[in-house]
């Protein structure tokens, strides 16, 4: 599942496995550049979502994403539009989405990304909406 043209995708969705209890979601960034976020990156993703500056987000620096967000791993940056996305999906208002992001091979800006969800389906959307949403930032911030 890609969001547009691979050749011309920034950001890329190249696997996805459903297991019971989480989905599992392989993603890639060819451009070494666009690998971290930068405050600019940062700022257009809050503009698109301004909910993500409050998401829970154990890390270094801070509770919350913001506190990681002007320096983060992009495939980091995913994981949060996705349980954005699920969140807004969610028929429980109280339902909590979690996830994990880490490199599986950063020279090739390889990922792997684990996400909680409630439905397969609506998680399966939200995974294709994050992907739009990573293309669309990544392609206005760095063209």
């Amino acid at each position: 599942m890609q969001a547009g043209d691979p050749r011309q995708s920034r950001f890329q969705v190249r696997r996805i496995r459903i297991r019971a209890d989480r989905l599992e979601c392989t993603v890639c960034v060819p451009c070494p550049e666009l690998r971290r976020t930068t405050p600019k990156i940062a700022q257009e993703a809050l503009a698109m979502r301004p909910s993500l500056a409050h998401h829970a987000c154990i890390n270094e620096r801070g509770r919350t994403f913001r506190a990681v967000l002007d320096d983060t791993a992009t495939p980091h940056l995913f994981e949060h539009f996705v349980v954005d996305c699920q969140v807004r999906r969610a028929h429980d208002a109280h339902r909590t989405f979690v996830g994990t992001t880490c490199w599986i091979c950063e020279r090739e800006g390889l990922a792997l990304v684990e996400l909680s969800f409630a439905d397969d389906l609506q998680a399966l959307d939200a995974v294709r909406e994050a992907a739009g949403l990573m293309n669309e930032l990544l392609g206005r911030c760095c063209s």
